[in-house]
């Protein structure tokens, strides 16, 4: 059972508020409460390495989560894993699955507000001849919605801090880069699907030149692991590695990692000249990294006459999981209540 999102959702606490990732009513320990006649939902953030799925009460509260390695082979059997992890939390909080009023999947993947069709998706194998929503949501009885990851950490990040005015842009360094756009309230998600895929941002000297050449997008291949670990030769460390031996003091990390931050300031800047966003949220496992963060500020003060606001995730690795919980409560109410849910 899939569900058209096309139209929704306005970012409005109205559809739900957010204590603090995984925070549990009270109760006994490990006992999770729900309030009769208002239906939990889940939310599910798919990556590449790793699947996070939460249930969260019918206000967004998250009150379990389920982290597990993300299954790869022919014939997607994530999709599986989807409904057998959104099974189990039901089951932890004593519900059937026909009992969950929402499921909101993020995924690495550009996905068309008019087919449901993921595109763009050069991490993960996912099916791009049938909609997701659809392939989920034949495997639960509940109703079913997919959206790109980091719209939904955009969405997550954007709510309780805006009014029907206020905009933020979500971008999350990582093993991609990817970009969520919150504009006058409303998550942006373009025509077609891929509006912030920062990843092809057409950079470098010869950019027409090295585009051919490019399967996830220049920008990507610039600030992205995969590139990371190319031109700054790591061999069999990690990027996390690089970065430890920063904070250590070895000079050559601490000087690659300055160059990332010069490099990834290119693409922040083009994004503030652009859309002019009252917030720029950094997030992702670079992203995330405090040493990163430092030096895209610094790298940033010259490209710009104005200033451009940068700032760390609310909910670091959590931020989709977050944002898929947020749009799950606002589906499920807009359903029950749409007049409530108006600016």
């Amino acid at each position: 059972m899939s569900v058209d999102i096309a139209t929704a959702p306005v970012v409005s606490t109205a559809a739900g508020t957010v204590r603090s990732p995984g925070e549990r009513q009270a109760g006994a320990p490990g006992e999770v409460r729900l309030v009769a006649g208002r239906a939990p939902v889940i939310g599910v953030d798919l990556g590449g390495t790793k699947l996070l799925a939460g249930l969260a009460d019918a206000d967004g509260t998250l009150l379990l989560s389920r982290e597990a390695p993300t299954r790869h082979g022919p014939d997607a059997p994530v999709l599986d894993q989807i409904a057998e992890m959104a099974r189990a939390l039901a089951g932890e909080a004593g519900l059937a699955a026909e009992e969950i009023a929402q499921l909101v999947i993020g995924v690495p993947s550009a996905v068309s507000p008019q087919t449901g069709l993921a595109s763009l998706s050069p991490n993960l194998a996912l099916p791009a001849d049938r909609p997701l929503a659809d392939l989920v949501g034949a495997r639960l009885p509940c109703p079913v919605a997919v959206e790109n990851d980091v719209n939904l950490a955009a969405y997550g990040e954007a709510s309780g801090l805006l009014d029907a005015a206020g905009s933020l842009v979500f971008v999350s360094f990582g093993t991609g880069v990817g970009m969520g756009l919150v504009i006058n309230g409303a998550l942006v998600r373009g025509a077609f699907g891929r509006a912030g895929e920062i990843a092809y941002l057409p950079v470098g000297p010869q950019p027409h030149a090295a585009a051919q050449a490019s399967e996830n997008g220049l920008f990507e291949d610039l600030v992205g692991t995969a590139g990371i670990r190319q031109r700054f030769d790591l061999g069999s460390d990690s990027v996390a590695d690089l970065f430890g031996r920063a904070a250590a003091g070895d000079a050559p990390a601490v000087a690659a990692i300055d160059t990332l931050a010069r490099d990834a300031s290119l693409g922040l800047a083009a994004v503030q000249a652009l859309i002019d966003p009252a917030r720029i949220v950094v997030g992702g496992g670079i992203g995330s990294q405090a040493m990163f963060l430092a030096r895209l500020r610094h790298h940033l003060v010259p490209l710009l006459p104005f200033d451009c606001p940068v700032e760390p995730s609310r909910f670091g690795a959590r931020a989709g999981l977050i944002g898929a919980v947020m749009l799950a409560a606002h589906l499920a109410a807009s359903r029950s209540a749409p007049a409530a849910l108006a600016l």
